[in-house]
């Protein structure tokens, strides 16, 4: 064999060598991703302990809540958070937090439990119910005037103003904003809105009328001395009641929750969940700020709810049964919707769904 031919010989040889080599650093790199991958979905080393989990959790308890060690090493450190606030590091030699929940907001409270380990992140968590620690107190109503209301109006929403009555009335088509007298229940001003909307609650803040849709997914901002459009705003969800204390404006969505949106941009900053001591109150729908609380008219009850707007928590039950006379029932007549209040008279309004009247009222503790 010549030189030339050695020469390659000896070069292939190598090239053959060295692919070989390369496949080989492939085949691992290939098994390390593998083995981490693996890694990745090895079992949850994180088991969340909740003590007394299966019983009833009333705000103003305090709940133990610890991690398993069975699979936590000494240099572990495992972050706990309750509501995606971090509260405290748990370790094998302090695995255990004791949760008071004075301070605490009522329904459902999200417990987290947080360990970065060998590039991977576990996590584990749980949902712990609170009840309220108040046991609401129970009203009636006095009647103390009677006025006339639109029959045909479906009042999804009410406000009371510098003495006139404003009201939103809803269905496909029939969907409404109007001014009206009290004391005759004449319609001063109105308009309609388009037909494919089904409007909801309105409210008045910073001199706009802010009203939202049924299941449109939008709200209508309308200036309050010419009723024009002047604004528009999206949400997820359904839209049912809205009203505001004059900084912060509260909305329902036919559920236990009442959302906080933010009155410049109309987004959602926080969300209130209802509840009194014996679990979530549902329906929430037309609402009125009165004297520092939320009242909340129940769909499909003759119920209005007192709500603290700082914690959720039920304050009173108002029992509105009988309000109005049997003898004003028509075919049509449907559910109590509807509270409005002037605050410079302290008087309080309710009506109903194309109810005949509209009742100034009086609320009576029992």
């Amino acid at each position: 064999m010549n030189k030339l031919k050695i020469i390659f010989s000896v070069l292939f040889l190598s090239i053959l060598f060295m692919a070989s080599c390369k496949s080989d650093d492939r085949k691992k790199q290939t098994d390390k991703a593998i083995n981490n991958s693996n890694s990745i979905k090895t079992d949850n080393p994180l088991k969340l302990l909740v003590s007394n989990e299966t019983e009833k959790h009333i705000v103003g308890d305090i709940i133990n809540i610890s991690i398993s060690e069975s699979k936590i090493s000494k240099t572990d450190t495992v972050i706990l958070f309750i509501e995606n606030t971090e509260v405290s590091k748990l370790t094998m030699e302090k695995p255990d937090f004791k949760w008071n929940t004075k301070k605490s907001k009522v329904g459902i409270n999200n417990i987290l439990i947080q360990l970065n380990k060998e590039n991977n992140r576990f996590k584990s968590n749980k949902n712990i119910i609170l009840y309220s620690d108040i046991t609401p107190e129970n009203y009636t109503y006095k009647v103390k005037n009677v006025y006339k209301h639109d029959a045909k109006a479906y009042t999804q929403g009410l406000f009371f103003y510098d003495g006139f009555l404003y009201e939103a009335t809803g269905l496909k088509g029939a969907s409404t904003v109007r001014k009206v007298k009290l004391e005759t229940g004449e319609i001063i001003h109105g308009f309609a809105i388009p037909k494919d909307i089904f409007g909801e609650g309105i409210v008045l803040l910073n001199n706009k009328i802010i009203q939202l849709s049924w299941q449109a997914g939008k709200g209508y901002v309308y200036d309050f001395e010419t009723f024009k459009t002047i604004d528009q705003f999206s949400y997820e969800g359904e839209g049912w009641g809205i009203c505001t204390d004059g900084k912060k404006i509260f909305m329902t969505n036919g559920s236990a929750e009442i959302k906080i949106l933010e009155p410049q941009s109309y987004s959602p900053i926080k969300t209130l969940q209802v509840y009194d001591n014996n679990g979530a109150v549902v329906y929430l729908n037309e609402l009125e700020y009165i004297n520092g609380f939320i009242y909340a008219n129940i769909y499909q009850y003759d119920k209005i709810v007192k709500i603290d707007p700082a914690t959720g928590k039920v304050i009173a039950y108002i029992n509105m049964k009988n309000l109005l006379p049997m003898n004003d029932y028509k075919r049509d007549t449907d559910v109590l919707n509807g509270i409005a209040f002037d605050k410079k008279t302290n008087k309080i309004f309710v009506t109903g769904k194309k109810w005949p009247k509209l009742f100034e009222v009086e609320f009576v503790k029992k």
